[in-house]
């Protein structure tokens, strides 16, 4: 039987500064290296949120390809023009009508990745109101044949896409059917989720208080999942994993290095080759991690 490969990080690398930054905690606080290769050292794989507010050049795209190691994968988040038009035209200011350029733009990026053997999957993600509708369903299949060159998965966060309908649109797409956590969602026994080889997991946080609250910002993902919550997920994806194709496990509840402390516990939970040495400064900030990373402190300087 083949053994699952899982791909396991965080959704996103960068957070220099503002509310939680990553500064001293995943990062020492005075080190100015490169992130992106400091982040690769540590973790297999990374979900790029900044295509999803601007789509990269191929030029950045194959930067981020050189600067990490041959078997480290990316995946990429859709441009929001794709899948939260509102969210684009209120923020911008312009149209939402997706032109040839947006598709060409995302795919030269997605190619710069794919040509080097980067590309774990391209996220569509989209918005809890995105109810299943006539219009909303033919705008999904849409976006998936623009892409169906590259490995697809799709999140729907509302249970009016919890039929065999959005089971065979996916099928046809050879789509994943992302499981997701966060407050007001769940989706972890996802019961309509294709028998595709590619599997994909994003854990948001379970911020209840500040999730909806207007303004709440980065706030709405400030969450540490707990030792026995860490658990649950691990038996989570323990049941629902086939032993074929790629899993890609994700934490986006980035603030303060809180999703990278979590991505750590769960690979150690389903007992996933990381060098866990290599998390002493995290480990300084969070030391329930000593354990875990072999009890050294790292630094935080």
């Amino acid at each position: 039987m083949a053994t699952p490969h899982y791909y396991i990080g965080t959704s996103g690398w960068s957070y220099p500064s503002g509310y939680g930054n990553w500064k001293g905690i995943f990062y020492p606080r005075r080190w100015k290296g490169d992130e992106l290769a400091y982040y690769a050292e540590r973790f297999p794989a990374v979900e790029v949120n900044a295509s999803f507010y601007r789509i990269p050049t191929a030029e950045t795209a194959r930067g981020w390809a050189e600067r990490t190691p041959a078997s480290f994968k990316f995946t990429m988040k859709l441009f929001r023009k794709f899948t939260h038009p509102e969210f684009f035209a209120r923020e911008e200011n312009a149209s939402p009508e997706i032109t040839p350029q947006d598709i060409t733009g995302m795919r030269l990026a997605l190619d710069a990745l794919a040509e080097r053997g980067k590309l774990g999957a391209l996220l569509v993600q989209y918005p809890e109101f995105f109810t299943r509708s006539e219009a909303h369903t033919a705008s999904l299949v849409r976006t998936l044949d623009a892409f169906r060159d590259y490995p697809l998965a799709v999140e729907l966060r509302n249970t009016s896409w919890q039929d065999r309908n959005t089971t065979q649109i996916l099928t046809h797409f050879h789509a994943a059917f992302v499981r997701i956590d966060e407050p007001f969602f769940r989706n972890l026994d996802e019961p309509y989720a294709p028998a595709a080889d590619l599997q994909y997991w994003r854990f948001h946080g379970r911020n209840a208080e500040a999730w909806r609250k207007p303004g709440a910002g980065n706030a709405r993902y400030d969450y540490l999942y707990s030792g026995d919550e860490i658990d649950e997920l691990a038996e989570q994806i323990r049941r629902y994993v086939t032993p074929e194709g790629s899993k890609f496990v994700f934490f986006n509840n980035h603030p303060g290095g809180k999703a990278a402390t979590n991505a750590v516990e769960l690979a150690s939970r389903l007992h996933l080759k990381l060098p866990f040495e290599r998390f002493t400064t995290l480990a300084t900030a969070f030391p329930e991690l000593r354990s875990i990373t072999g009890g050294e402190s790292g630094t935080l300087f």
